[in-house]
């Protein structure tokens, strides 16, 4: 297992081997039943069989399937938040089920909770609420311990088929010792099972009871040692643990007796890393293990060699991380380092030590979140997420700690706001400030960062500018009291932005305006200054103050370019844009707005993305573009749907305090009903599609104007047809013509099951994530002799109509 991918799913670094059978027989049980739970003891490999079923049937859900890791996550009131997170969904507010059954009710989408064993009953009732709100959503858990709830399917995983004695003495086939034979030679290259030293390997892999985890680590002893010396101490080690331990099963038995004699053969200081580095959730980089784990026991200069001799023990593995190498530990090791790190008496002293390192590193953020750097600084943050986490929740459960963790939380305020997880850092700013009420300066930062916060979730609306008009009123008057001078403009400035959402916007501008002045009075080299800006560049754009657009906007423009800063200038290009498109046809909203995508995508700004691909739209429309206009406002729903959010509360033309001839034709319905009626509706549905059926890259890419990001290399023929089975051309010809399942199964006489097989594999392989995807691919390659608009469809898919 590895690094997270961008779509949520751990990073193979070995194959699976084995599980055939179990793997069909779970493809059945998930297709029939829509929450299924792997059990199993820990290392028996319920996660990587969950890995692999959902990678194979994923294509087979519309909205695609979400894996949300849940072993690092130590509060129950976590869990519905990392659900939202891992969907990239930007929320504020406590009741996350609600907000999940809003966005899940009209999907079709497998959602996996991994390690769920620690938050059984949150995840049993996480998953009530979504199956009985949302119909298209399965769930697949792992867990040692049931849900037990209404609808559960148990699916009991249970360790690899190993050789029978009787049967076959020195049997090769079993899949414990092709497991065995696999990761040995990957350890020891050249090494296989031979008639010599089969039968070794098999009695080995009976004493680990087929254990995958077990037979992995001992699998790269074979450096070491010889089969036959490996069988003779792990027997021997075996058969002691079992007469120490004569309760639970004896797969229990053999796992611990294989992670306590890798322990025994570790070196005393891999020992010493090994179970320090239990501290770390996530893994960690070389300077965070050198940071917290180094004492007069354990040097700086010894922490990198014995680093690798843990990867080389398979205790570590290690991964490249944007240039940086990432150790992690698999959670049975670490919790097995954490019972060692206790007994030693170090787990307070080591807690600590971590929550020093990442508080520091939540320091570096606020110190550094404008100027050049930014990408990397925030996706270096990004690597830390869990760990930052486990920082917080020890400030937040340690006594006398709390003053600490609200200062961290409210350091993060730019990491929690570019990362789009405004969310999950109101969650912890709500906490703190709760255990925080007396005044002082970490006060006023967290209700300054909890309005930020309030502020950049979503649309705005009353309500939120409501609650963070409270919130920064509050800073306001504890930084007055503190006659701080930078902390009251920052309040104020923010203070004036929120209330522009409230019921008395001009009051809001006026303080907007005043503390914008009184950020200046701190000096050009204020940070906060150009944030400010920024928010009054963006309210003087909807008030046609252009006077104030264009100095204000000019200036900060500047300062971002000669600072190197790219997250403020995006939103300040954005922003810019609309005004130049506000003022008629002859701006350069288009090249402005351009650029404002070409900083954001770096940073996977998906709201930031969505609103300025959308404003392209606009611009492509109005320009008389209107093919170009109706593929990028579909392709800003892809940025769009994975928040949940609409743009028409963002950019509401027809509520701007001030209209002109050219903004009476301009509005996103009227820009809309105009490319509809140049194209007719049935070419500008298809048009509208073919830009929500984009990659994030490829709808960058569009909005760009740049060619399309090449695909992978492939000796296979262009068309779709000679990549399909004869019965699949026939069910994909089906397909093309808008036939559901079901009414292919009755078309051609088969089970409906063995028709949603054939359309995912039909999907799979056309690389195609939906079925209007793949029908209209394979209605233009069959047509391509034709005129392209008279393969188009008359009628709208009623299974998915577009977003406009």
């Amino acid at each position: 297992m590895g690094a997270l991918t961008d779509g949520g799913f751990p990073a193979d670094v070995t194959s699976l081997v084995g599980r055939r059978s179990e793997l069909a027989e779970l493809k059945r049980v998930l297709a029939d039943s829509r929450l299924v739970t792997l059990t199993g003891t820990g290392g028996v490999g319920k996660t990587r069989l969950a890995l692999q079923v959902s990678r194979e049937v994923r294509r087979a859900f519309h909205d695609g399937a979400v894996w949300v890791p849940l072993a690092e996550v130590g509060e129950p009131d976590q869990v519905g938040q990392t659900v939202i997170n891992t969907m990239g969904l930007r929320t504020v507010g406590p009741d996350t089920t609600t907000l999940l059954t809003d966005y899940l009710r009209d999907k079709r989408l497998l959602l996996v909770l991994d390690n769920c064993e620690h938050l059984v009953e949150v995840c049993a009732q996480l998953a009530a609420d979504l199956l009985a709100a949302c119909p298209g959503v399965r769930v697949l858990v792992t867990s040692r311990e049931v849900l037990d709830i209404a609808g559960e399917r148990v699916f009991a995983v249970a360790p690899l088929p190993v050789p029978v004695p009787e049967e076959h003495p020195g049997g090769t086939c079993a899949d414990s010792v092709v497991l065995f034979a696999d990761r040995a030679a990957a350890a020891a290259p050249g090494f296989t099972v031979t008639p010599e030293n089969a039968e070794a390997v098999a009695a080995l892999c009976r004493h680990l009871d087929g254990l995958p985890l077990a037979i992995e680590l001992a699998a790269v002893r074979v450096r070491a040692l010889s089969v036959e010396e490996l069988l003779k101490r792990q027997s021997e080690h075996y058969q002691l643990l079992t007469r120490r331990q004569r309760r639970g099963a004896s797969r229990h038995h053999s796992l611990r007796a294989t992670v306590d004699w890798s322990f025994e053969l570790c070196s005393a200081e891999e020992r010493l890393l090994w179970a320090r580095l239990s501290v770390f959730a996530g893994g960690c980089d070389l300077a965070a293990a050198q940071s917290v784990c180094t004492d007069g026991d354990l040097t700086r200069e010894a922490v990198l060699d014995t680093l690798t001799g843990l990867v080389d023990k398979s205790v570590l593995t290690h991964e490249d991380d944007h240039g940086r190498t990432r150790y992690r530990m698999l959670e049975t090791l670490r919790q097995y380092g954490r019972e060692q790190l206790r007994r030693a008496g170090e787990e307070d002293a080591l807690r600590r030590r971590h929550r020093d390192h990442y508080l520091r590193l939540a320091e570096h953020v606020e110190e550094r979140w404008f100027g050049p750097g930014q990408v990397a600084l925030f996706a270096a943050t990004r690597a830390e997420h869990a760990n930052l986490r486990a920082a917080l929740e020890y400030g937040l459960t340690e006594p006398g700690e709390a003053r600490a963790a609200l200062h961290m939380a409210a350091a993060l305020w730019s990491y929690w706001t570019v990362a789009g997880l405004p969310g999950e850092g109101m969650l912890w700013l709500d906490r703190a400030l709760a255990a925080c009420p007396e005044p002082g300066p970490q006060r006023a930062d967290g209700l300054w960062a909890a309005g930020v916060l309030k502020i950049y979730d979503g649309n705005p609306s009353a309500r939120t500018a409501h609650e963070a008009i409270g919130m920064l009123d509050d800073s306001r008057r504890l930084s007055a009291d503190l006659d701080d001078p930078a902390r009251l403009a920052h309040a104020t400035y923010l203070s004036g932005y929120a209330r522009l959402f409230g019921d008395d916007p001009a009051q809001g501008f006026q303080l907007l305006a005043e503390g914008s002045a009184l950020e200046h009075a701190l000096g050009e080299a204020n940070p906060y200054l150009r944030h400010a800006q920024l928010l009054l560049t963006a309210a003087a754009t909807l008030g046609n103050l252009a006077d104030v657009v264009r100095t204000v906007g000019g200036d900060c423009l500047t300062a971002c370019r000669d600072h190197g800063d790219q997250w403020i200038q995006s939103w300040l290009l954005y922003a810019l844009g609309l005004f130049a498109l506000l003022q008629g046809p002859d701006g350069d909203a288009e090249a402005q707005l351009k650029d404002a995508v070409r900083l954001k995508h770096p940073f996977r700004d998906l709201l930031g993305l969505g609103c300025t691909t959308d404003l392209l739209a606009w611009c492509a429309v109005t320009s008389g573009d209107h093919e170009r206009g109706a593929r990028l406002f579909g392709a800003s729903t892809v940025f769009l749907r994975p928040l949940g959010l609409g743009l028409d509360s963002y950019i509401d033309v027809d509520n701007l305090p001030w209209r002109t001839e050219w903004t009476d034709d301009l509005g996103r319905d009227d820009l809309l009903r105009a490319a509809k009626e140049a194209l007719g509706e049935p070419d500008f549905l298809l048009d509208f599609r073919s830009g929500e059926q984009l990659s994030p890259d490829e709808a960058v890419a569009y909005a760009l104007g740049e060619p399309r990001p090449a695909p992978p290399t492939t000796t296979e023929p262009d068309r779709p047809e000679s990549r399909l089975t004869p019965r699949e051309v026939q069910i994909a010809g089906l397909l093309a013509e808008g036939l559901s399942n079901k009414e292919i199964a009755d078309r051609l006489v088969i089970s409906q099951r063995t028709a949603e097989t054939h359309v995912a594999n039909i999907l799979a392989k056309l690389g195609c994530t939906s079925r209007t995807q793949a029908a209209v691919l394979i209605t233009e390659q069959n047509l391509a002799a034709a005129d392209p608009r008279s393969a188009r469809p008359a009628e709208p898919d009623q299974d998915h109509p577009p977003h406009a």
